[in-house]
C-alpha cells in the first residue's frame, strides 16, 4: 500500500451506524409489550365501562376476602376512629376573647343533633356511625352518596337531617354528549359546559333490567356527592383499593386453592391400580369370579396392618402442599397487595410482625400515618364543612341553639357563630419514653406548643386544663399533696424536691 493509499483511508469517511428505534422504551410496542394495552381515553369514558364492575368486585371482595376486611376496617378506624371528629366552636366576642356561653352552646347542640335516630332519617346510624359508614362505603365503592333533608322532612327540631344512599342508585348507564340545547351527562352526573356537576340522575324501576329503568333528576345542590379524583375531569369516584383487586383476588383463590390440595393429601394416602382398571372390593372379604378371595380394605389405624386384593398394586400420593416456597411465594404476593392499598402497611394489614423491628415498623406507621392524615384533610373538606355549614344554618332559623338561660342564639349572627375547627383521632406515640422527652425538649426550645402536641394524639389542650384543674380540687377535697411528685419516670435516680 502506497503512502496516498494510507492517506486516503485515514480521511475516508466512516459509514453511519444502523439506525436506533427513538422515543421512549415503555411506549414501544414489540413482542414483549403487545399484551400491554394502551388506551387513549378519557377517564369518564373508561368509568362508564368499567365503574360497575370495579365496584361490584370490591363489594365482593368485602364479603369473602379477609384482606379487603381488613383493610376497609383500618380506613374507617384510621379516618373517623371510634367517635366522630369533634366539633370546636371558635366564637369569640372580640380577637382573644372568647365567647363561652355560643360556644358551649353550640358543641352541646351538635352533640344532641348527633345521636342515633336524629342526625340520619333511617333511625341506623349516630353521626359517629354515618362518619363511619361514609368512610367504609367510600374506600369500597370510590364514592359516597347524601342526601339532606329541610324542614319538615328533617324530623326533628333542628329541621336538618341526612340520608346516606347506596350510590349504586347513579344511573351509571346513562351518558350523552352535550349539544346546543342540554347539558352532557357522564355515568348519571349532568355537567354544564365548566365540567360542574348541576344535577344528578338517579335510576327509577327495576336496575337490573335494562328495558325497565328510567332516570330522575335531582339538582346537584339538593345532593352530597364526593369521592377523591385521581384524574382532571372525573366525575365519578374509584374504588381505592382497584389497584390491588386482581392481586387480592388471585392471591386469596391461590392461597384457598393450596389450603384444598393440602387437604386433600393429607384425607388421600395413595391409590389402587389394578390390570385392567377395575374397582377394588371394598367392604368385607369377598371371592371374586376365579375364586381368589380379597381382602378387605381400611383406613390406616396404629397397630394394625393392611392387605390389598390380589393382583393390585398401590400408588402413593405425594401432595406438593405445603411445601417450603408456599409461605414466602404469597407473602410476596401479600406484599404488593398491601402496596395498591393506600394508607395500608403489610404487617398491619396481613397481621404479619414476625420479621419487622421496632425501627421498620415505626416507619411503616409514621407512613401510614401521613396517608391518613391527608384522608382526614379530605373528610374534612368534602363531608364535615357543608354538613356543618347546612345545620348551623337550619338551626339558628329553628332556634335550636339554646343558651344556659334558655334564650336561642340569633340567625343575624350567623357568621360569627360559624367560626370552628375539627379535631380528628389521634395517635399514640409509638416509643413514648422517647417520644415524650422530644416534646418536653421541643417545648422547652420553643420550637412546638402542647397544644400542638395534644392535637398530634386527638386530644384537646383546653379539656386536658380542665381534668387537671378538677384533678386538683378533688385532691385537695382529700386532703392529698399533688405538688411534690415523686421522681419521674423518665429519671428514676432524680431526687425528690420539697414542694
Amino acid at each position: 500500500m502506497t503512502i496516498a493509499d494510507k492517506i486516503r483511508n485515514i480521511f475516508r469517511r466512516t459509514p453511519p451506524p444502523a439506525p436506533q428505534p427513538r422515543g421512549f422504551a415503555a411506549a414501544q410496542l414489540n413482542r414483549l409489550t403487545e399484551s400491554w394495552r394502551l388506551t387513549a381515553e378519557r377517564i369518564d369514558d373508561e368509568l362508564r365501562n368499567d365503574l360497575d364492575a370495579l365496584r361490584s368486585r370490591s363489594r365482593k371482595l368485602e364479603f369473602d376476602n379477609d384482606f379487603m376486611r381488613n383493610y376497609l376496617d383500618i380506613a374507617e378506624t384510621n379516618i373517623v376512629g371510634e367517635t366522630a371528629p369533634r366539633l370546636v366552636s371558635l366564637v369569640d366576642n372580640a380577637p382573644g376573647s372568647p365567647d363561652t356561653g355560643a360556644r358551649t352552646a353550640i358543641v352541646n347542640s351538635w352533640a344532641e343533633w348527633g345521636k342515633p335516630g336524629v342526625c340520619e332519617v333511617s333511625g341506623h346510624y349516630s353521626w359517629a356511625g354515618l362518619c363511619q359508614a361514609i368512610v367504609r362505603g367510600t374506600a369500597r365503592d370510590g364514592e359516597a352518596l347524601v342526601l339532606p333533608k329541610y324542614g319538615k322532612a328533617a324530623g326533628n327540631k333542628w329541621g336538618y337531617s341526612l340520608q346516606l344512599l347506596d350510590v349504586d342508585r347513579l344511573a351509571t348507564w346513562l351518558n350523552r354528549t352535550a349539544d346546543g340545547t342540554q347539558n352532557a351527562i357522564v355515568a348519571g352526573v349532568e355537567i354544564n359546559s365548566n365540567g360542574r356537576a348541576v344535577a344528578y340522575h338517579f335510576t327509577t324501576g327495576q336496575m337490573t333490567a335494562a328495558s325497565a329503568r328510567n332516570a330522575e333528576r335531582v339538582p346537584a345542590d339538593a345532593v352530597l356527592h364526593r369521592f377523591i379524583p385521581q384524574r382532571a375531569e372525573q366525575r365519578r369516584g374509584i374504588p381505592w383499593g382497584h389497584a390491588a383487586i386482581l392481586s387480592m383476588y388471585y392471591s386469596g383463590e391461590f392461597a384457598l386453592s393450596a389450603l384444598v390440595a393440602a387437604k386433600h393429601g393429607a384425607d388421600h394416602l395413595g391409590f389402587f391400580v389394578s390390570p385392567d382398571g377395575s374397582a377394588p372390593p371394598i367392604g368385607n372379604e369377598t371371592t371374586d369370579e376365579d375364586g381368589n378371595e380379597g381382602a378387605r380394605i381400611v383406613t390406616s389405624a396404629a397397630g394394625t396392618w393392611d392387605t390389598i386384593p390380589t393382583g393390585y398394586d398401590i400408588r402413593t400420593v405425594d401432595s406438593k402442599y405445603p411445601n417450603e416456597v408456599f409461605g414466602p411465594f404469597l407473602k410476596i404476593a401479600n406484599q404488593r397487595m398491601a402496596s395498591g392499598l393506600p394508607g395500608a402497611s403489610y404487617p398491619e394489614l396481613c397481621n404479619d410482625y414476625e420479621a419487622v423491628n421496632f425501627s421498620s415498623i415505626r416507619a411503616a406507621l409514621l407512613s401510614a400515618r401521613d396517608e391518613w392524615k391527608k384522608r382526614q384533610n379530605w373528610f374534612a373538606a368534602a363531608w364535615l364543612e357543608p354538613i356543618f355549614a347546612d345545620w348551623l344554618r337550619f338551626s339558628l332559623l329553628n332556634g335550636a341553639i339554646l343558651l344556659d338561660n334558655g334564650a336561642a342564639l340569633p340567625i343575624i349572627k350567623a357568621d360569627k357563630f360559624a367560626a370552628h375547627a375539627w379535631q380528628f383521632r389521634g395517635w399514640a406515640w409509638v416509643d413514648p419514653l422517647k417520644d415524650v422527652e422530644t416534646a418536653r425538649e421541643g417545648i422547652a426550645l420553643r420550637i412546638t406548643s402542647r397544644s400542638r402536641i395534644a392535637r398530634e394524639q386527638g386530644r384537646d389542650i383546653e379539656e386536658i386544663f380542665d381534668d387537671l384543674q378538677t384533678e386538683e380540687a378533688l385532691a385537695r377535697q382529700y386532703g392529698i399533696d399533688l405538688t411534690a411528685p415523686p421522681a419521674s419516670p423518665l429519671n428514676p435516680k432524680q431526687e425528690q424536691q420539697p414542694a
